[in-house]
């Protein structure tokens, strides 16, 4: 919906008169970096002291004994408000002046609009999401829809306050300055709270949540335990060479935990199901039929056997089924409604899309960013997609998010599953621990999805493999197009923002690894040749790693690892569920190597001359030299992913073929299969990895990206995958 922002433009018509703002204009964000600002010489606290605008704000940072942070050295971003947006913030909150305001919350409201690196808006993307002091998000959207009073598309932070554009991108020593015109008011709610403030659109689902007593299993934030124990681990290691450069990893501050809700509105369940919900129905009844939706999509011999509902609980003799498949036992996570409501709600946080799917470095003419995430109900998977193709009919919306959708291919026998599109609540939806969106439709484990929408080859990142990462601000954390830096190797922080960072023996769920393993997040550079521009090393002597493989239906897989092969790396052996698998891999072996037989074109040539890319080889050159790699246990790099050669070179996730080199045309980029996996209904499967090359210093594991592909696909007699 379009918004004006009449209420402080006459203010800064205003504040054009006065000689002493310096002003720019946002209307064309083509312009060059230098035509937005003038630098002053001025830091933070010149700034708010010299200009008489922020005068209330100055007080509340006074007030907060934060001024000497302000005038310190650093590249900081600040979302200073003006005093017409501190007045409003009184009247809402019932203080009479600043003076009323606690001190200690003067310093949160500081703290909330102070961003620890340089931000400038022309940099922003559609949704931009950061940390502020407070380490809390501040979720800036640039989406066109909302507009000043002159038509020009406003930055609003946290969908409350705006920057307003005559102000922003003022450089100041030590950072840039963006007034706005509201205080940016962190919301400190936990999920509850937030669900219990803003269900009047979607009474049902609430109501749903809470009768299944799943709204109370939202409390879960911060481990205090963690707080205790990380003491016993120094805050950064020292100088760690992976890969070609040397990297300083810092310890996690805190272990929070989230949760992210996709909630289907009353409004579209009485559209989409209009023989099941009318507006008319007690809320009886409505529970009721929803109970009955979950029934129906769970009623079947796979997934009774999938979540256990087959089994026999010892005391009764009874199948959980039996037990707890009526509607007086909805807390149980065997109800029906329980399982439906938990395959909703994901095991992280995800408060803005800008994070939902990373989006880098996919190849979007062959292929949609797309991520594979766990969901509260156990053994079970979502999907989530950005779709950018637009093959798709069953799609109203390109370039936008869905929710277990996917194209019509012969893996589906050409059948397009819609999927539900996400949209983002016009009212907050995010707080500390919990975040929701919209979905048009309901979304299930159901035999659609296990059998049609997972029947594909299943590529996942490691950044998205377990929770933590997300929760933590370690996935996706800082700027991708920041290349590798001098603060990549300090305990200073990179220029791109956040930090490296290693892990702590049982820091993560669901992984083991011994003392003298050392875990190491590293942040995105998409000029590095690692899939979406990331992933994780896995240094050590004698490291030792065992962790779950992601949920996937019942049936037999083939499991890949890809990497980039490098000369300091080191060699692995796999073990899935504990027995060794084949041959260690040895990641020093590029893809020509003579045991893998690949056919390339120098180190990034082109390879294949039908496409007209100028390749050397024929199509039919490279499809025998593919099953040539096959038998020896290879799979060259994928055609819809590529990375950015150089630096400075990329603004958005585009391709262009100028600028970037395509996995498959790289001869250090491959894929190893493992072995074929027998996923068992209810059981949990594990991969284990370990050195075996003991006489290396910091040779380690590269943990980029696996692929699990049905063997119906892979396999012999297979339909065949294609290669992007």
């Amino acid at each position: 919906m379009e918004n004006k922002f009449k209420s402080w433009i006459s203010l800064c018509a205003l504040l054009l008169s006065v000689a002493q703002i310096p002003l720019f204009s946002g209307c064309n964000d083509d312009l060059a970096a230098d035509s937005y600002y003038t630098f002053t010489g001025e830091m933070m606290s010149d700034f708010l002291n010299n200009h008489e605008d922020f005068s209330q704000f100055r007080r509340i940072v006074e007030r907060a004994g934060r001024m000497d942070l302000l005038a310190s050295r650093g590249a900081r971003t600040l979302f200073p408000p003006v005093n017409s947006g501190v007045e409003d913030f009184l009247k809402e909150r019932g203080y009479a002046s600043v003076e009323d305001i606690p001190a200690s919350y003067c310093d949160t409201l500081v703290k909330a609009c102070l961003v620890e690196r340089t931000l400038y808006t022309y940099n922003l993307s559609e949704t931009h999401q950061e940390s502020n002091q407070l380490d809390l998000p501040v979720i800036i959207v640039t989406d066109g829809d909302t507009v000043d009073a002159n038509g020009m598309t406003l930055s609003v932070i946290n969908r409350r306050a705006a920057i307003i554009n005559e102000l922003k991108n003022d450089s100041v020593e030590n950072g840039v300055v963006h007034p706005v015109d509201k205080v940016i008011v962190p919301n400190t709610s936990l999920g509850a709270s937030l669900l219990d403030d803003n269900h009047q659109n979607f009474t049902i689902f609430y109501e749903a949540l809470k009768r299944t007593a799943l709204l109370d299993s939202l409390s879960r934030y911060r481990d205090d335990d963690y707080e205790v124990w990380k003491n016993n681990y120094k805050e950064f290691t020292q100088s760690m060479h992976i890969g070609n450069e040397d990297y300083v990893g810092k310890r996690p501050d805190h272990r929070y935990s989230g949760f992210t809700l996709f909630i289907v509105p009353d409004k579209v369940l009485y559209e989409k199901y209009p023989d099941r919900f009318n507006e008319d129905m007690t809320m009886d009844q409505k529970i009721d039929a929803l109970y009955d939706l979950a029934v129906e999509k769970y009623n079947d011999n796979t997934s009774a056997s999938i979540f256990g509902l087959d089994k026999t609980e010892p005391a009764s003799g009874k199948t959980y089924k039996e037990l707890y498949w009526d509607k007086s036992s909805l807390k149980s996570r065997y109800n029906p409604l329980n399982m439906f409501l938990s395959y909703h709600i994901l095991d992280r946080l995800f408060t803005s899309t800008a994070k939902l799917v990373n989006c880098w470095q996919i190849y979007t003419a062959y292929a949609d960013p797309t991520e594979w995430v766990g969901t509260m109900l156990d053994f079970s998977t979502i999907k989530l997609e950005k779709v950018y193709r637009p093959v798709d009919p069953a799609v109203e919306y390109p370039s936008e998010f869905y929710v277990n959708h996917c194209h019509a291919s012969q893996y589906n026998n050409h059948e397009r599953i819609r999927g539900a599109h996400l949209t983002v609540p016009e009212q907050e939806n995010f707080s500390l621990n919990v975040a929701y969106y919209y979905i048009d439709d309901v979304v299930a484990y159901d035999p659609t999805m296990r059998n049609t929408i997972m029947n594909t080859r299943m590529r996942i990142d490691f950044q998205l493999l377990w929770p933590e990462l997300t929760n933590n601000n370690m996935r996706l954390c800082g700027n991708p197009l920041k290349e590798y830096n001098s603060g990549d190797n300090s305990e200073d922080g990179t220029e791109g923002g956040g930090f490296n960072y290693y892990l702590p023996p049982g820091y993560l769920k669901n992984i083991t690894f011994s003392e003298n393993t050392m875990f190491i997040v590293k942040r995105p550079i998409i000029y590095w040749s690692n899939y979406q521009g990331d992933d994780i090393a896995v240094l050590g002597t004698s490291y030792d790693v065992t962790f779950r493989l992601p949920n996937v239906p019942p049936g037999e897989y083939e499991l890949r690892l890809g990497y980039c092969a490098l000369d300091s790396r080191g060699i692995g052996q796999v073990y899935v569920d504990g027995v060794p698998q084949g041959l260690p891999i040895d990641m020093r072996d590029k893809a020509d190597a003579p045991n893998i037989g690949g056919l390339y074109n120098g180190w990034n040539g082109l390879r294949c001359e039908d496409d007209g890319s100028g390749g050397i080889y024929t199509r039919e050159e490279l499809e025998e030299n593919a099953r040539v790699m096959k038998n020896n246990g290879y799979y060259s790099g994928p055609k819809g992913v590529f990375f950015y050669l150089g630096s400075g070179n990329a603004s958005t996730p585009a391709y262009d073929p100028s600028k970037c080199i395509i996995f498959y045309n790289q001869n250090d980029l491959l894929r190893r299969k493992i072995c074929q996996v027998q996923v068992q209904p209810n059981k949990h499967h594990t991969i284990r990895l370990r050195s075996v090359l003991s006489s290396a210093t910091s040779g380690g594991f590269s943990l980029d990206y696996m692929e699990l592909v049905p063997i119906s696909i892979c396999g012999p007699g297979g339909i065949g995958e294609d290669i992007y």
